[in-house]
């Protein structure tokens, strides 16, 4: 199950993050702390609830509410607040709930239970089948293409854009590298620096370079030599027993 808190806050986006995982410690939860954070979670994640302060400093969170309803019908909004006069509009706005400020463990149980009650995670099955697919999806041309993790030999993230390295081609797509990473690290993939993620099975030598460090020369890829951050050389020889 997944959970997202949108809050311009952080320690209130720590304290409710600590609340709901004490209710469900299962749950993953992702925080953004303002509008391009929450637009990249809500394209790359499918929530079963989203709860968002109403006080966003850039924009207000019923404006917020409207645009994320377009990539997540299915989630339940949970409006969060210090002002209980935005009540009436949250609801008018289909939230399923809303939750003042300071926030109350036993509160944020009643919120589970009504979400639970009235099948918002029962969506969760259906979206973790899709989640164990060992594909990744991409655009080509006016086509949607799902690609094999083991056809993917390299992600470069470049001007907050990803570039996903093929054999054959090379897709550009705006997921972010840390939800890159959160799913492919299980399957083979390492992250060698904060630019690139490397499929390991496409590794072929770690080289030495001038500046006392190492990269990385990856099959398919001639006189390609991607660079390894220091604080990953340690884990990357360990990986290989080096």
């Amino acid at each position: 199950m997944k959970m997202a808190i949108i809050d311009d806050e952080r320690p209130a986006r720590s304290e409710l993050r600590y609340l709901l995982s004490q209710v469900l410690p299962e749950a993953k939860i992702f925080e953004a702390d303002g509008v391009k954070t929450a637009d990249a979670l809500m394209k790359e994640h499918i929530f079963q609830a989203i709860f968002l302060d109403i006080n966003l400093g850039e924009v207000s969170g019923t404006v917020l509410a409207s645009a994320i309803k377009e990539h997540q019908k299915k989630a339940a909004i949970v409006f969060v607040t210090a002002y209980q006069e935005y009540a009436v509009k949250a609801f008018e706005l289909g939230a399923v709930d809303y939750i003042l400020k300071p926030y109350d463990l036993d509160r944020i149980k009643k919120t589970l239970k009504r979400l639970e009650d009235q099948g918002f995670f029962a969506e969760e099955k259906e979206t973790e089948k899709y989640e164990e697919l060992d594909k990744l999806a991409v655009n080509a041309g006016d086509k949607i293409r799902l690609i094999d993790y083991r056809d993917i030999i390299y992600i470069e993230y470049n001007q907050r854009n990803s570039l996903i390295h093929t054999a054959d081609n090379v897709y550009t797509e705006n997921y972010t590298m840390t939800a890159l990473t959160e799913k492919l690290e299980k399957k083979n993939f390492f992250r060698i620096h904060k630019s690139y993620l490397v499929n390991l099975q496409y590794m072929e030598e770690l080289v030495p370079n001038l500046s006392n460090g190492y990269e990385v020369c990856l099959k398919h890829c001639p006189g390609e030599l991607l660079p390894v951050s220091r604080s990953q050389i340690r884990h990357l020889k360990q990986l290989f027993e080096i």
